[in-house]
């Protein structure tokens, strides 16, 4: 059964291991320059993890069994090295990249290795169609990050990060209620991680003046791939919809909203909450739907079993 104190400790543990690491290490230097300051933000969201995992006690196993194990041992730290390779100013920007889209490819493929849909079973999928999936989710996760990061680039700030926190919390809820309890306790601290990070980099900007868009692109990068990969998770073993999971997916991308006109030159505190605002309109729809089947389907079966365990 679902423990909600147990994953707001995780919660916790992961948001103040992360603020923790990411302050000490700009203290190291006062005038700490782009390389150190990612390095800090990746650093920080590695730590988050680990702890926040811990608490949670999630079992893995190595070689990976299962979707979940491969998310948190191969696609996480995957995109952890890739961004902290990428705040490094020898590498050349179209090899970070190249790194990025390589992964962003390879996740679908990752994730469902040896599971029914790609092994010899009932309900595995002709060739075209699993090529059809595989490349188009490869192809929305690659778009997906490059619009934020270009986003990022035009106009920086916090909302970004933020709003992919949000949507990961909204994720892992969904996820739960559509009857997948570990996958969705999964993207808690990882949502708490990238808040606090995104936190504790715009303290750092406010005090050094620098811009958070110097650290943003490592906390876009992997927020965008835990987000996508706890999807597939919830969409291939669990019950979430289709529809609720590329509604999830693409609901970052309203930030984007704020580049009109009308828009683009408000108070930068403004066009953030603007944000988070359309953001969150389409997360509240899908917590709803979720809700709703929840309610609907699993309520009696709840009831059921609070009547057996009564009269036992």
């Amino acid at each position: 059964m679902p423990d909600p104190q147990l994953y707001l400790q995780a919660m916790l543990t992961a948001a103040i291991a992360s603020a923790i690491s990411v302050l000490a290490m700009a203290s190291l230097k006062r005038s700490a320059g782009m390389t150190w300051l990612n390095s800090a933000c990746v650093v920080g969201i590695g730590v988050g993890l680990s702890a926040g995992y811990h608490v949670l006690a999630l079992r893995l196993t190595w070689p990976p069994v299962s979707g979940l194990n491969r998310f948190l041992t191969i696609v996480i730290p995957a995109a952890v090295a890739i961004e902290l390779a990428a705040g490094f100013e020898s590498v050349p920007h179209w090899f970070a990249w190249s790194l990025r889209l390589g992964l962003a490819a390879t996740i679908p493929r990752i994730l469902l290795h040896n599971s029914v849909y790609l092994s010899d079973s009932d309900f595995t999928w002709p060739l075209w169609q699993a090529s059809l999936i595989l490349v188009g989710c490869g192809v929305l996760v690659a778009a997906l990050w490059s619009l934020l990061t270009w986003l990022n680039q035009r106009s920086s700030g916090v909302s970004i990060p933020l709003a992919l926190s949000l949507t990961i919390q909204c994720a892992g809820i969904t996820i739960m209620l559509a009857g997948y309890i570990k996958g969705g306790a999964a993207a808690f601290p990882l949502a708490a991680t990238l808040a606090a990070t995104t936190g504790g980099t715009w303290l750092i900007s406010k005090r050094s003046g620098t811009s958070p868009r110097i650290c943003n692109p490592a906390i876009i990068g992997i927020g965008v791939v835990g987000l996508s990969g706890l999807l597939l998770i919830g969409r291939f073993f669990g019950e979430l919809s289709t529809t609720s999971a590329l509604t999830m997916l693409l609901a970052p991308l309203l930030c984007w909203v704020t580049e009109t006109p009308w828009l683009r030159n408000r108070k930068p505190w403004l066009v953030g909450l603007i944000r988070l605002v359309l953001v969150a309109i389409p997360l509240l729809w899908v917590l709803a739907e979720a809700k709703s089947d929840f309610d609907r389907d699993m309520a009696p079966l709840l009831t059921h079993a609070s009547v057996a365990t009564s009269g036992f």
